[in-house]
């Protein structure tokens, strides 16, 4: 059996990068996560990204963001998306809604929910961040991830960030 590769999420892999010393490209963040003691999976992720030169956590967020939405690459048994994934991934999507709420879910990564929390005043709770975005015009798509955030007390927007990565 194929061993699957697991996605790791904009919020572990802003993790496993502390320290990292901006612009850095693909290599530099690699080198930075191994150094961290990453987990494989998040090296796996950032040597799916781009090479090119990454400005701050946002830019490496989007180009997660833009890979995950390109067509996934074939299993040695020649499996395609849904197909490929892990069991508990196909559960998870079940529970969701189907291979479709997938494609939406991935589609959006945290850095384009980003785009539609400009003008927060933090710290704000979940209310707020939902009606910041509407008063922005994000898509049902975004509101749909926001609102599905804990609902808690957040301080930056890089703690907005990380409760988007539990969920996508």
């Amino acid at each position: 059996m194929a061993k699957q590769m697991q996605r790791a999420s904009p919020a572990m892999v802003e993790k496993s990068l502390s320290g990292v010393k901006f612009p850095a490209n693909r290599q530099d963040l690699i080198a930075k996560a191994q150094e961290n003691n990453a987990e494989q999976s998040i090296i796996d992720t950032l040597r799916g990204l781009p090479e090119r030169s990454y400005n701050s956590p946002i830019d490496i967020s989007k180009a997660m963001g833009e890979s995950m939405a390109e067509p996934a690459a074939a299993t040695s048994e020649g499996q395609r998306g849904l197909a490929a994934a892990s069991e508990e991934t196909r559960e998870r999507v079940a529970k969701m809604g189907g291979e479709a709420s997938v494609s939406t879910a991935t589609a959006v990564s945290a850095a384009e929910v980003q785009k539609y929390l400009k003008g927060i005043d933090y710290p704000t709770d979940k209310k707020g961040i939902v009606d910041q975005a509407q008063k922005n015009g994000a898509p049902n798509e975004v509101i749909s991830i926001l609102n599905r955030i804990d609902d808690q007390q957040y301080g930056s927007t890089t703690d907005v960030s990380r409760a988007i990565g539990k969920i996508l």
